[in-house]
Parts: C-alpha cells; structure tokens; sequence
C-alpha cells in the first residue's frame, strides 16, 4: 500500500518512485481528453431535434396604406411569423416588443402618441396576435425654414416651394430626409460640390404636437469646367470641341460628363469612351475634363438581306457602311438593291458642320431602275445638301440635278432638271421601333424653271402626317395622311418620279402598287396632280409579338380637285421584331366591282 503525505499547505506527494508509476498513464489520459473533445463538438454543432412548426396568425387592424405598409415592414412578429424555428418562448417574446415595433413605425410619419390594443391567444397549436391601432392626431408642420448661405445664393431661389413638407401637413420624416437628398443634388448639378447643410434641425413638441424644420444650408464655391484634353488622334481636337456641350468656365455638371459619352459614342468614331472630371486637381475652381477615346477595330461594314413586299416584290440588299474616312469626321455609305420591280444603287458622303451631332452636309448619288403596271422609269440624280437631324425638328435645304428616261403606256419621254428643295418635319416618339404614342408632321417643298436650264417649270408641296396612341391597354389607334400639290401647264411635262400615284401597302390597301392616278386615253394611269390619302387602323395586341388589325384607307391621285376617291379596307396580322413590324393584311377594294381581294406584306419601324 503506498502511502500519500501531505505538504504544506496545498500539494500532495508521492514517495512512490517514478519507477512504480503506469509508464501509459499519460497517453490514456489524453486520448481520453480527445474522444471527450470529439463527442462535444459533435454535440455542439449537431442541431437539436426541432419541434413541430408553430402556427402564428398576426392581424393588425386600424390602419391602411402607407401607416399599414410601415407596421408591417417593422413588426417583428409579423416579420417571423413562418419561421420553422419560432417556440412559445420566442412568440411571446416577440408579442412582448410589438408595442415599440409599432410606434417606431408610426413615429416617421408624425403619429407618437398611438393607442395600441394587444393580445396573443393560443387555440390548440395555433397562436393569434392581434394589434387594433388608432393612431392619434399627427405632429402638424408649423413651420419651414430653409436660409441659403454663401455665394450660391441666387441660385437656389424659392427652393422652399418645392420642398416635399408643406405647412400644415402631417409631418412626414421620409419626406423631410427626401427633401434635404434633392437640395443636396441640386446643389452638385449646379456644381457647389462641398455644399452642406450647416444646420439641420427637425424639432419636434409631442405635447402639442408641432414640427419645425430648421436647415441652413451652406453653398460653398461653385466649381466650374475647365479645359477638356484628349490624346487622341482619331478626330481633329477642333471637330472633338465642337462635340463638348459645354464651354470653359460654365457652372459643373456631372450630367453634361454624362452627355458627352454618350454623344460621343452615338458618332460611331469610337470603340471606347471615357469622360472624366479630375476634382481632385481643379484650380481656381476649375475642373479639367479628361477624355479618352479608342480607335474601333473596324472602320467598314457591310451588310447582306433578302425581303418580299407586295410593292417591289423579291429584293436582295448588300450595304456598306464606313464608320470614319478621316480625322475630319467624313463617313459614307452605299447600297445596292436589285428586286424584282426595283433596282436601285445609292450613296452618300456625310461631312459634319456647326453643331456635329446634328449638322452636316450631304453629297448624294443615286440610280434607280424602276417599273409598274406599263410604266418603266430609270432616273440617275445627283445632288447636294445641308441637313439638321435633331431630337424633334429635322429641316434641310438641297440642291439635285437629275436625269430621266421613262416609258409610260406607249409613250416615252426624257427629263433634266436642276431642282431646288426644301423640308421640315417634327417628330416626337415614346420609342420609335415599338411606338405607343407619337405623331410626326413633315412638309417638302421642291421645284424647277426652264429659265434655269431645266425641262419643266413647277412647283410641288408634299405633306406627310401620323399619328398613334394607346388609349387603352393593347389597343392602338393609328392614323395617317397624305396631301400633295402640283403647279405645273401639264402633268405630261413632269416625268413620273415627279408625279403622284396611290394604291399599295402604304397608301391605300386593296390596291396595287401605284394603281390609282390619272388615266391617258388608253387607259394607261399616267399620275395626277394632286393627292389625297387617308388612313385609320385599329390594332389589338395578343401578346408581346402578336397583334391583330382592322384598317380603312380612302383617297386617290388626281388631275383636278374633284373628290373622286377609291376605299379599300380589310384585317391584317402583325408580328413584332426587333427592328419593327412584319404586317400582312388582306384588303378589299370597296370601291371596284366585285370587292377584289389583295394581300399586301410589308416590313418596318412605327413612324
């Protein structure tokens, strides 16, 4: 028996000696120590055997619209109502704090003194909360006080006016913060990048429930534009100012940053664009401005397409485009169609002026090989002209020379003509593939005098109008019209590129293709006058690509100003592409004998 003597006052010792003693002991011991590690962390990290899923029904009654939406999103008991992990303990905890759930919700919209009826019942498995609330007499806004200080002063003008917290009003704190948000933008779109409010103070008096709003705010310098640099040398630096929207010394504007990548990139010149103000490095206040731009890999393009209209039958397409000739901003772009009742070649050389993003002038050249019913055209002009393509006015002024052999019935003739012109459309379009609501409105005016070298003396006025509209969901009413005038001795000293006809998918239905006009003695139509088209269509949309029509188109080319006019009139089926519209649509002439059918197909944008 080994014997154990205590020493002093806290150690026990041992006399055994060290070679008595189990030589395994302490390996045992700390494999024991392992295995009991092993079994607690599996314990530990092993979840628990859950209860069946508590049922909870949470009602709040008393409130609606956003004061309801606010309790809501802030009830937390509303909030976990499903969770599989939800106990007695935790519904009641939560029921515990819905009261200060609530009235952080209604505090924001200026209601602190709500009355609050609670309860929790537990029927069977089920728990139901109910909260009835009557929220009380809001905080009225008795005063706004909005000071300006600073050198931007003048700037911000009856700023109060449109501050979101009127007098009088229940106060609104979410609308107190959105108010001071936009004064704060305001401020950096007029270019008072360190603007701050100096003071800000929403004070409020529970007890007789007012609001003041107290905010200064402090402008700070307004910064400006500096000088723009570019190391590029794909434009020249002067075509590249032209584009700039602003000038050096104009007040900051982040969105004009903004404007002139994206003009930038709609000129096609560039594979990249990059615009940056440098704030960090502005002197005197002025920001300089930084853009890098990038040569595009390919500066040609070309395009190959096959289509079918019920107006130029068959047609195939090649289209060459040139994104950039040269550091002056030149482009061109030539195609070349061949169809069964019309070739054509075209191209045109593009060259910016004044404002680039619209200006320009245009050297144009065109042939086209043109034939229907017994007329036979073939037409070889050339012409120059100045052009404005903005956002809504298009307006231009040209000068064409042209040259015209044509054979019409059993007769032929030649035409040159030196013609002037003139054009003017408005345009405005919610989107102008797919469009809902717009309308566009253009006039053309054009003529010739044989005092100036040309075979004919006229004068001729085009006008062109469309407009559509959605009234309703999936319904659009399209309607269109066309008027046209002629001064001229006779329309036999107009070729008939010059004169007019009607009839086909975009004049009137049920008709083919230039049909309708004055008719010589044979009965050859030889174009008229004057025209007189109109059209109304009603269209029901399917589903995102399909939609049905119901159309009705009157008019008629004329030689005189009798009202002699043609109907047709019929459905159609629409199919939506990226690029537009497939239309097919059967239509009958009601104006002939019998009601002959015709089905017309065409493809293209709205407007």
């Amino acid at each position: 028996m080994f014997l154990r003597t205590f020493k002093g006052l806290g150690a026990w010792t041992d006399p055994v000696p060290d070679t008595y003693k189990p030589v395994a002991f302490h390996n045992i011991t700390s494999l024991s120590c392992r295995i009991i590690f092993l079994l607690l962390s599996i314990l530990l990290i092993t979840p628990l055997p859950l209860s069946a899923a508590v049922s909870l029904d949470v009602k709040v009654k008393g409130l609606k619209d956003a004061l309801y939406d606010n309790v809501l999103a802030r009830l937390k008991i509303f909030i976990h109502r499903d969770s599989r992990r939800l106990t007695e303990f935790e519904i009641r905890r939560l029921h515990h704090k819905a009261r200060a759930d609530i009235e952080s919700a209604l505090a924001p919209f200026g209601y602190y003194s709500p009355t609050i009826e609670e309860s929790l019942e537990q029927r069977g498995d089920s728990w139901h909360a109910l909260y009835v609330i009557v929220p009380g007499k809001p905080v009225l806004v008795k005063k706004v006080q909005i000071a300006i200080e600073g050198p931007g002063q003048a700037e911000f003008a009856g700023i109060t006016e449109h501050f979101p917290v009127e007098i009088g009003k229940a106060l609104d704190q979410g609308a107190f913060e959105k108010g001071k948000k936009q004064i704060l933008r305001s401020a950096l779109k007029k270019g008072f990048l360190t603007a701050r409010f100096s003071r800000h103070e929403l004070r409020i008096n529970r007890s007789r429930k007012e609001a003041e709003i107290v905010l200064t705010l402090d402008t700070g310098p307004q910064f400006l534009f500096g000088q723009t640099s570019s190391e590029q040398e794909i434009i020249k630096p002067e075509l590249l100012a032209r584009y700039l929207p602003y000038k050096v010394g104009d007040p900051w504007s982040p969105a004009k940053i903004q404007e002139l990548q994206k003009v930038l990139y709609r000129t096609d010149f560039f594979n990249r664009v990059s615009v940056k103000g440098d704030v960090d490095n502005a002197q005197d206040l002025q920001i300089p401005v930084t853009v890098d731009l990038e040569t595009p890999e390919h500066l040609n393009r070309y395009s190959f397409g096959l289509g079918y209209a019920t107006d130029t039958g068959a047609r195939g397409q090649l289209e060459w485009r040139n994104r950039l000739l040269n550091t002056l901003g030149h482009k061109a772009r030539g195609s070349v169609q061949i169809a069964e009742k019309e070739n054509a070649f075209t191209f045109r050389y593009d060259m910016p002026r004044a404002n680039p993003q619209y200006d320009s002038y245009v050297l144009s050249s065109s042939y086209h090989d043109q034939s229907w019913n017994d007329t036979q055209t073939r037409l070889l002009a050339a012409g120059v002209s100045l052009d404005h393509a903005g956002p809504v006015f298009h307006y231009g002024g040209s000068l064409e020379v042209r040259d015209e052999q044509y054979d019409v019935g059993i007769t032929s003739g030649s035409s040159q003509l030196l013609m002037p012109g003139a054009n003017l459309a408005l345009i405005w379009v919610d989107n102008l593939l797919h469009t809902k609501n717009g309308f566009q409105v253009g006039v053309n005016l054009n003529g010739a005098a044989k005092e100036a070298g040309s075979d004919a003396t006229f004068l001729q006025a085009t006008g062109t109008a469309k407009l559509i509209l959605t009234p309703l969901e999936s319904w659009r009413l399209i309607g269109r019209g066309s008027l046209g005038a002629t001064l001229v001795d006779s329309i036999d000293e107009l070729p008939p590129s010059l004169r007019f006809y009607a009839g086909g998918d975009q004049s009137i239905r049920g008709f083919a293709y230039k049909e309708l006009g004055t008719r010589d003695a044979s009965g050859t139509v030889v174009g008229g006058r004057y025209l007189v088209v109109g059209s109304v269509e009603l269209e029901r949309l399917i589903n995102e690509r399909w939609s049905l029509a119901t159309f009705f188109d009157v008019g008629n080319a004329l030689d005189d100003v009798a009202l002699d006019f043609e109907r047709g009139a019929g459905l159609g089926v629409r199919f939506r592409l990226p690029f537009g519209q497939v239309r097919l649509d059967l239509a009958s002439a009601l104006s002939e004998d019998g009601y002959p059918l015709r089905l017309h197909l065409s493809v293209g944008g709205d407007l």
